[in-house]
């Protein structure tokens, strides 16, 4: 069992880096919005996501594995200190 305090010191940590995690998200939606970039279409399946998107006048798609989305978002983590290794 966690000593309450540090229970309390891990939702601090967690609503800081959610706070982190919110301006960085609105970061990469206005810098979107600048180059021109927009999602028109986005589908998850259980072991991709393939997205439609606008870049300036171009229509093009892309597939993202979710297992290799997966390790780079924990691999950064990790390197930020954001979660423990």
């Amino acid at each position: 069992m966690d000593r309450p305090t540090a229970l309390i010191r891990r939702l601090l940590i967690v609503e800081a880096l959610k706070d982190s995690m919110s301006h960085e998200l609105a970061q990469v939606r206005e810098q979107m919005r600048i180059e021109g970039l927009k999602i028109i279409d986005r589908q998850d399946n259980e072991h991709d996501i393939w997205v439609q998107y606008i870049h300036g006048n171009q229509h093009d798609e892309a597939i993202f594995m979710k297992k290799m989305l997966d390790a780079e978002s924990r691999n950064r983590a990790k390197r930020t200190g954001m979660i423990s290794p």
